[in-house]
C-alpha cells in the first residue's frame, strides 16, 4: 500500500512540515493571530500565536440549534458510508473479528491491498462514521504525544457487511446513493405543483423506474440486490414474531425477485412449496433454491393458481389505489375460501411515535414518492383495509410489526 499525505491540508501553509500535528513545539492549540487569541498567557511567535497555558475552552450548546445543523448536513452520513462501503471497509473490519480494532494503515492495507490510499481522508471518513455509532473508535496516547485512532465494527455496522445468509442493508444504501436514485429528489418540488410530473420518469427521459431497470441492467441488478438482502435481513425477524405461515402449504410470492424472501420462508417452514413469480427479466437471473419454483409473468394480467396464500412483500406501496385493488383482485380471484394475502409494507400511524419505526416509514413514503410511479405511496391501516374490501376480501387485519414494517392480513371468505 502506498500512503499519500498532505500536512498542509490541517496545519496551514505558514507552518513547517512535521509528521504529526503533535510534534509541533507547543503544547496546546495553534491560533493564527493574536487577535484570535481565547485567553490570556500567549507567547508570540513571529505572526503565529501559540496557547502556553493549559487552559480549558468553554463550550455553548443550543440543542435545538445543534440538532438543525446537523439535519441539513446529514447528507454527508450516506455519502460518507456508502463510500466506506465501496472501499470494502466494512467487509475488512468484519474478517478481523469481532472486538478488533485496526488502524487507518492496518484496515487500508486489508480492504484496498496494493492501491494508493490517502490515509488523511480515510481516517477522516472512519472518525464520521464513529460519530453515529456505526464503528468504534478507540483512541490511545503513544510515548511521542501523538493520538493513535483505531476501529472496529459496532452493532449498526454490522448491517453494512455484505451477507448472503443472514441478508444486510449495504445493496439498500449503494442504490439509494446511486445517482439514479439520487438525481430524482431535484424534481420532487416539481411533482408538487404539477401531480403530472413524476420525479424519477422526470429525471430519466420519462422512463419509470420499472421501465428504466428494464433497459439499464447494471442498475436492475443493484436493485435486485438491495432488495434480496433486505428480505433476508427482515425475513428473519418476521419469521420470529409472526406465525400465519404455519398452516400453508403451497406460497406464492409475487414480486419476489431473486427469491430470496420466499426461499427464507421455506427453510423455516420446510413442508410450504414456495412459488417465486416475477417479471420474466428477472425470473432469467434467478438461481435455483430448494423447495421454491420460479415462474414468470405479469402480475396486473393473473397470478399463478394453486396457492392457499399469496406473499407481497414491499409491492402494494409501489402502486396507486387503482392498481393495488386490481392486483387484490387478481389475488382474490386464485385464492381458495379461507386463502389470505399476506403483505409486508409499512403501515402509517395518524400519530407519530418516534420511537416506533414511523420516522423510518415516513422516510419510505419520500422514497416512493421520488422514486415510483405517481400514487405510489406507505398507506395507514385504514387505507389497507378499504383496498382489502373493495377488491372482495372479508377482512382485513394489521397482525404484527418489525421496526418500520407491518404485516397486513386480507383474508378471502
Amino acid at each position: 500500500m502506498t500512503v499519500v499525505g498532505r500536512p498542509e491540508e490541517t496545519l496551514g501553509h505558514r507552518l513547517p512540515i512535521y509528521g504529526s500535528i503533535h510534534q509541533l513545539p507547543f503544547t496546546n492549540q495553534f491560533q493564527q493571530r493574536e487577535g484570535m487569541a481565547c485567553g490570556e498567557g500567549h507567547d508570540h511567535v513571529g505572526e503565529d500565536v501559540y496557547s502556553t497555558n493549559q487552559q480549558k475552552a468553554t463550550t455553548h450548546i443550543d440543542k435545538v440549534r445543534l440538532a438543525a445543523i446537523e439535519l441539513v448536513g446529514q447528507a454527508a452520513i450516506p455519502g460518507t458510508l456508502a463510500s466506506l462501503a465501496r472501499l470494502n471497509v466494512f467487509e475488512a473490519l468484519a474478517r478481523a473479528g469481532d472486538g478488533v480494532e485496526l488502524t487507518p494503515q492496518e484496515l487500508g492495507n486489508q480492504a484496498m491491498p496494493g492501491k494508493v490510499i490517502n490515509l488523511s481522508y480515510l481516517g477522516r471518513m472512519l472518525r464520521l462514521a464513529s460519530s453515529v455509532k456505526v464503528l468504534r473508535e478507540v483512541a490511545t496516547m503513544s510515548e511521542d504525544g501523538s493520538t493513535e485512532h483505531r476501529y472496529g465494527l459496532e452493532p449498526i455496522g454490522k448491517f453494512l457487511v455484505d451477507d448472503a445468509e443472514k441478508g444486510s442493508l449495504v445493496h439498500l444504501l449503494l442504490m439509494y446513493q446511486d445517482p439514479v436514485f439520487l438525481s430524482t429528489w431535484n424534481h420532487l418540488p416539481e411533482s408538487v405543483l404539477d401531480d403530472s410530473v413524476q420525479p424519477f420518469a422526470r429525471a430519466h427521459g420519462g422512463l419509470h423506474a420499472w421501465e428504466y431497470g428494464m433497459q439499464n441492467p447494471e442498475f436492475d441488478e443493484k436493485f435486485n440486490k438491495a432488495m434480496a438482502g433486505h428480505s433476508k435481513l427482515y425475513m428473519r425477524a418476521f419469521l420470529d414474531v409472526y406465525q400465519g405461515f404455519e398452516g400453508v402449504r403451497v406460497l406464492i410470492d409475487v414480486g419476489g425477485g431473486f427469491g430470496s424472501a420466499i426461499s427464507t420462508i421455506t427453510a423455516r417452514y420446510p413442508h410450504i412449496k414456495g412459488i417465486n413469480f416475477d417479471q420474466p427479466h428477472v425470473i432469467k437471473a434467478c438461481p435455483e433454491l430448494p423447495g421454491v419454483e420460479h415462474m414468470s409473468g405479469d402480475m396486473f394480467e393473473s397470478i399463478p393458481s394453486g396457492g392457499d396464500a399469496i406473499f407481497l412483500k414491499y409491492i402494494l406501496h409501489d402502486w396507486d389505489d387503482e392498481s393495488c385493488i386490481k392486483l387484490l383482485k387478481n389475488c382474490h380471484k386464485v385464492l381458495p375460501a379461507n386463502g389470505k394475502v399476506i403483505a409486508v409494507d409499512s403501515v402509517l400511524t395518524d400519530t407519530i411515535n418516534f420511537e416506533g419505526g414511523d420516522r423510518m416509514a415516513f422516510m419510505v413514503d419520500m422514497n416512493m414518492m421520488a422514486f415510483n410511479h405517481s400514487g405510489a405511496r406507505e398507506r395507514n391501516e385504514g387505507e389497507m383495509r378499504k383496498l382489502g374490501l373493495y377488491a372482495g376480501f372479508l377482512r382485513v387485519d394489521v397482525v404484527c410489526k418489525v421496526d418500520q414494517l407491518s404485516v397486513t392480513e386480507f383474508i378471502k371468505a
